[in-house]
């Protein structure tokens, strides 16, 4: 009878722990299907596809058909997505069939995943303040370099990078990386104005205000507007796009950290839970 009991007791909450992970494990399928389709969005979305060659300037320059940052940011979230649906599946069907080793080895992938991740926001924390100054540095010699002037009236020639810039200056509204000083030593840019020849250009005219509707898609084919602005450096924006980027990035920062904390939370569980229902089994199969 005590026997029975003792059973029973085991039974049910072997059920509870199978239900809880089967719970766990649709989570998992569901950010899986998120962060797959962030992969595809952020592939696919003509505001990233115009930030592309400011990552990779010597790429693009050399027109190479190597992968962007970008695309290889957007197929890393790709492959983790379907990896994370994959684990849902698998942890899903592990659960119902209750094999042991499938809930071992759910464990052991499991707690691979959170040792990976845990050492990547470490080197990320260490690294960060030199990852920052190299990322700048390259932008800053993306400018120096590759910068030709803004295309107007389909009348001058620009190439990928330069047009990422004037892209990126015209739509948020920010000049050069830190500030309008880096266009300061240009080698590529003759500074031609085509509206006043005698008066050379001392900024893009995309690091000018305009009235003109902000679109990623094209800028304005006439910024004579800017004229005086691109001149003199009077009214030119003052923050750099860098500064622009992480300004932008913190209005999504915290949910970044909350999503973060609660994918890690039920990673965890889902380790524990699976680890719980093993041993659980164990002891059953030896009644």
């Amino acid at each position: 009878m005590a026997s029975g009991q003792g059973h029973g007791s085991m039974s049910l909450s072997m059920k509870l722990i199978r239900l809880l992970i089967v719970l766990l494990n649709m989570a998992f399928f569901l950010i899986g299907a998120v962060l797959l389709a962030l992969g595809i969005y952020v592939m696919k979305d003509p505001k990233l596809q115009q930030l592309r060659p400011l990552l990779n300037a010597d790429i693009t320059s050399q027109y190479s058909q190597s992968l962007y940052s970008i695309q290889i940011f957007s197929i890393v979230l790709i492959v983790i997505g379907g990896v994370l649906l994959l684990i849902g599946f698998v942890g899903c069907c592990g659960a119902i069939k209750g094999f042991r080793f499938l809930h071992l080895l759910y464990a052991a992938i499991i707690g691979i995943i959170i040792l990976a991740e845990i050492a990547l926001v470490i080197l990320y924390v260490a690294s960060q303040h030199r990852l920052k100054n190299e990322f700048v540095l390259k932008l800053q010699e993306s400018i120096v370099k590759y910068y030709v002037g803004t295309p107007l009236n389909n009348s001058s020639s620009s190439n990928p990078v330069s047009l990422s810039w004037d892209f990126t200056q015209f739509n948020l509204q920010c000049c050069g990386v830190i500030s309008k000083k880096d266009y300061s030593n240009t080698t590529n840019w003759n500074r031609t104005n085509p509206y006043q020849p005698g008066a050379p250009l001392s900024v893009p005219f995309t690091c000018c205000p305009l009235n003109a509707k902000k679109n990623w898609n094209g800028l304005p084919t006439n910024m004579i507007e800017a004229n005086t602005c691109a001149t003199t450096e009077i009214n030119a924006y003052s923050q750099g796009c860098y500064a622009r980027f992480i300004d932008l990035f913190n209005q999504y920062k915290i949910y970044i950290i909350i999503g973060g904390i609660v994918i890690l939370a039920v990673e965890i569980c889902a380790f524990l839970l699976a680890i719980l229902l093993y041993c659980r089994k164990r002891d059953y199969d030896d009644i």
